[in-house]
């Protein structure tokens, strides 16, 4: 008689059931797993056998064969462990078997120790997500991975330390007490974030500082232009304090991506903050949009509803940088491999500063430059038309002179900016409610006549603004958009000619070798 016991594997972030089938026939005694597994499930028998007998439990001499379900998905990992121990289990003692609902009501997760004990699985948090939307509500998994999934509501989890612990419960010897609605999500929302600079110790820089707020309204890409020491870097870590928070649904839609790569933990057990990546000029390719073997996520997806950031851009490669343009564009990234393709979100904020030229001063006002006019045309166009078309905001940040510095006067802090920001937000999730829209930076080109309906005035002036400053459509819209964030910003309903011309000034690439 054959015996199902059920788990879940992923694939990027999309569950997938997995079946696995027991049987067993007289051969030499062996333990065959077949279904399209890897060789980590392979070398499960070793682990599977050893539980066995360190635990006091006993393999029949016969042959078992371990069928992992449906086969033309690639299993993965050590995360069947369990699931395959357990179906040997019940195929070897049915008779004492005991459950108050069907065995395939249950899902089972965690790798086996060769003492029998549970260890710690990544990527649990999006299978069981995944398993919910199936009607699952009952998991064995391992104590270790608790923490993540205690926060997920309306379902039953049964912390697994040993082997043992789940033969006892299912033998009735010792129980297992699941947990139920243990822990709240808004009792870590309100954790306060590592970040540590307050745009109020950034003296001046009020143009830089207006464009940020109007950038984090909706997460607009931004580029910032400007010498040394005029505190692009730091403008740029001070954007994380004035970001709106997380909803609930997208603390677990960004959590089940760091869960993914293994980067949960007991002291963070969900993303609760924005995220705030700061890359490496050396980072490669593959870590930048993810892939490699297990098709891991990258950068743009650890970056997913948060800001990525390039400090320097100039100096990442080329290549490196024209990766970028599909993420920036779509809000996902596809990875294919030769068998297969994986999807992961990437709706983050792109946000970089670069030197105006290789010495660092062109168009400075007080130090000359010294690079010849090829070498900055050379330096600047590592930064692509495509590339830039796709930022809406490029701003140059001015050095500002000592004395200004240390003027004591009084500047607005994080928080104050950051209620202008939620203001904004309020307006337009008001606007959008009961569509799929949910940004003023997401409207597609259908959506935006209808959403920023322009006066004869204002198409006017945006009309003749595009023709002198050669605008492609891309930019046009990018702009439209831009604009109705700002006069979100106003709180005001119209998009005037004064909110088009803000825009416009964000374009402004005066400091760019045409």
């Amino acid at each position: 008689m054959i015996h199902i016991i059920k788990t879940f594997t992923n694939i990027g972030l999309h569950g997938h059931e997995i079946t696995i089938e027991a049987d067993q026939n007289k051969a030499l005694p062996t333990i065959d797993i077949i279904g399209l597994p890897d060789a980590a499930i392979k070398e499960a028998k070793e682990r599977i056998r050893a539980t066995y007998r360190n635990c006091g439990l006993k393999l029949p001499a016969n042959k078992i064969i371990l069928n992992l379900a449906p086969s033309h998905i690639r299993k993965e990992g050590t995360r069947f462990d369990v699931a395959m121990a357990m179906a040997i289990l019940t195929l070897i003692n049915d008779g004492n078997i005991h459950h108050k609902q069907k065995l395939t009501d249950y899902l089972f997760f965690g790798e086996l120790g060769l003492d029998g004990s549970v260890k710690k699985i990544s990527g649990i948090l999006p299978s069981v997500i995944s398993a919910i939307k199936m009607g699952y509500t009952h998991f064995f998994v391992p104590a270790d991975n608790l923490y993540e999934l205690a926060y997920i509501q309306d379902i039953f989890l049964y912390p697994l330390e040993t082997f043992v612990q789940l033969v006892e419960h299912f033998t009735w010897s010792q129980s297992i007490t699941p947990l139920y609605n243990h822990k709240q999500i808004e009792d870590i929302v309100h954790v306060p974030s590592e970040n540590n600079i307050d745009f109020c110790h950034i003296k001046w820089h009020a143009f830089a500082k207006r464009a940020l707020c109007i950038a984090a309204a909706w997460l607009h890409n931004v580029l910032m232009v400007g010498s040394p020491w005029s505190g692009k870097t730091m403008l740029a870590r001070a954007l994380h304090a004035i970001l709106p928070p997380l909803g609930k649904k997208e603390i677990l839609h960004v959590s089940q991506i760091y869960s993914l790569v293994g980067k949960l933990s007991q002291e963070k057990p969900l993303i609760t903050h924005r995220p705030f990546r700061q890359v490496h000029h050396t980072a490669s390719k593959i870590s930048i949009v993810g892939g490699g073997r297990h098709l891991t996520p990258g950068e743009v997806s650890l970056a997913h509803k948060g800001v990525l950031f390039f400090d320097e851009v100039p100096e990442f490669p080329r290549e490196v940088l024209e990766v970028l343009r599909q993420p920036i564009e779509d809000k996902h990234i596809n990875i294919s491999r030769v068998s297969w393709t994986v999807q992961y979100p990437s709706n983050f904020m792109f946000v970089g500063t670069m030197n105006p030229s290789p010495c660092w001063y062109y168009n400075d006002p007080e130090i000359p430059c010294k690079s010849s006019y090829a070498e900055v045309k050379r330096y600047q166009s590592k930064v692509s038309g495509p590339l830039l078309d796709r930022i809406d905001v490029v701003i140059e940040v001015p050095r500002e002179k000592l004395d200004k510095i240390l003027h004591e006067q009084q500047e607005e802090t994080s928080e104050q900016i950051r209620q202008k920001v939620l203001k904004a937000r309020h307006v337009q999730q008001k606007r959008y409610k009961g569509t799929s829209l949910v940004t003023n930076a997401h409207l597609s080109a259908q959506n935006i006549q209808h959403y920023i309906p322009l006066d004869d005035v204002t198409k006017s002036f945006l009309t003749k603004a595009a023709k002198k400053m050669k605008l492609s459509a891309r930019v046009v819209h990018r702009t439209l958009k831009l604009a109705r964030t700002i006069a979100d910003i106003e709180q005001q309903e119209q998009v005037v000619v004064t909110h088009i011309a803000e825009a416009l000034q964000y374009r402004n690439k005066t400091m760019f070798i045409e």
